[in-house]
C-alpha cells in the first residue's frame, strides 16, 4: 500500500504503546472521580479502575485490564460522568483495540 510518509512506517509498532498510555490516563481520571464520591460501591469501582489504569500504564496484564476498562467505560457512559461522552466513546474503542491487538512494545505481558 502506498503511503504519503513511508519513512514513518517504522513507528507503526509503537501505536499499541500510545493507545495503552492514553487509555491509562483517561481511566486514571475516571478513577479519581469515583474515589471522591461518598458511595462505597463507587469508591470500590474507583479502586479497581485505578488499578486497571496502573497496570495498563506499566503494560502488565494488558488484555484483562482492557476488558476491565471496557466495563468501566460502559458503566461511565450509562451512569454519566464529568468526562465528555465523546472522550468516553473514543476510549472505549481504544480499549477494544487493546483487547484485540495486545499491549504493543515495552510491556511486561507474555505473548500467548
Amino acid at each position: 500500500m502506498l503511503s504519503y510518509f513511508p519513512e514513518l512506517l517504522y513507528l507503526a509498532p509503537f501505536a499499541g504503546l500510545l493507545i495503552r498510555i492514553a487509555v491509562a490516563v483517561i481511566l486514571g481520571k475516571i478513577a479519581l472521580e469515583n474515589l471522591r464520591k461518598e458511595d462505597i460501591w463507587t469508591r470500590a469501582s474507583g479502586v479497581v479502575t485505578g488499578l486497571a489504569a496502573l497496570f495498563l500504564f506499566v503494560g502488565a496484564l494488558t488484555q484483562p485490564m482492557a476488558l476491565i476498562a471496557i466495563l468501566t467505560l460502559i458503566e461511565s457512559l450509562a451512569r454519566g460522568s464529568s468526562t465528555p461522552k465523546s472522550t468516553l466513546w473514543l476510549t472505549l474503542v481504544m480499549s477494544i483495540t487493546l483487547l484485540i491487538t495486545g499491549p504493543g512494545p515495552f510491556a511486561f505481558d507474555l505473548p500467548l
